[in-house]
């Protein structure tokens, strides 16, 4: 028997989770340190991208270094900065968040400020924090943070690149075509990256240095972690069409860790109810109303 899905609950939501169910922290830069918004906003960024480029068949989600990473953060927060479509507040928190940020960073990521130059590391940065600051910030809401990420391009149509890239060779590529075993190995990264956005909320309403916030992060999604949650959900709770979506997973990843974070992936584009559901199971989001 599948989940029930509650009355005007989109299935196509972008932002995981829906801002009817997150709880939004009140005035987050003051409660949490820039580095922690940032990270936040890091992942909402990688949550994003990897969405984006699940629905195309043109680029791969393992393809993108953290240097043009960084490089395309950057170049975001230059446009949205000069575009005029954010307000006051926002174009504040972008530029706090790019404010001599370097200096914080270079003894641990020389390297990485080196290859992109100090401007544009600032920039990232600041993006970063500005799209943490939407994503969970009480005075921000879905609605802008979808008005600041529709402005970058991450929330185009299925297919539309791969269509123009059709257009473009007149026909010699073939957007009908996915490359075999794409589906699990660009599925699991997007299931990973929701988590981490269950998980970083959580964290958030216990406030905590920015260095002890990454660490457990990082550990609450070690794969030991999620071995061991994926064999109890499967036990106890996996509908038969999840089970066998996890079962086929196995069978090309080879770990109860990969075949969750794939079922994850799934649902975050599918049916984020449900993954909002399975998250509440493990304590990292609070149950809705009525289940």
């Amino acid at each position: 028997m599948e989940p029930a899905t509650p009355e005007g609950w989109s299935s196509k939501m972008g932002i995981v989770p829906p801002d009817d169910i997150r709880r939004r922290i009140r005035l987050t830069r003051g409660m949490l340190e820039r580095d922690i918004l940032a990270y936040l906003g890091d992942t909402v960024w990688e949550y994003l991208v990897l969405r984006h480029q699940y629905q195309q068949v043109v680029r791969s989600p393992f393809t993108e270094s953290q240097e043009v990473r960084t490089i395309r953060q950057g170049r975001a927060a230059v446009m949205l900065h000069r575009s005029g479509v954010l307000n006051g507040r926002e174009q504040e928190v972008l530029l706090e968040g790019a404010q001599k940020v370097w200096l914080q960073k270079v003894r641990w990521n020389f390297e990485g400020i080196r290859q992109v130059g100090i401007n544009m590391y600032c920039c990232a940065l600041g993006l970063r924090t500005l799209l943490g600051y939407a994503y969970m910030d009480a005075a921000s809401s879905d609605k802008d943070l979808t008005r600041i990420i529709t402005e970058i391009g991450l929330l185009q149509k299925p297919g539309v690149e791969d269509q123009m890239l059709a257009e473009i060779t007149e026909g010699i590529f073939d957007p009908s075509l996915r490359p075999p075993g794409n589906y699990f190995l660009a599925l699991a990264p997007l299931g990973h990256a929701a988590l981490r956005l269950y998980v970083s909320r959580y964290l958030c309403e216990r406030p905590l240095i920015a260095s002890e916030f990454i660490y457990r992060v990082k550990l609450a999604l070690r794969q030991e972690e999620l071995d061991a949650a994926s064999i109890a959900f499967l036990r106890d709770s996996a509908t038969a069409e999840e089970a066998r979506l996890m079962q086929g997973a196995r069978e090309q990843g080879d770990s109860y860790a990969f075949a969750f974070e794939c079922l994850l992936g799934h649902l975050a584009l599918k049916l984020p109810y449900r993954l909002h559901q399975i998250v509440s199971e493990f304590g990292w989001a609070q149950p809705l109303e009525g289940t």
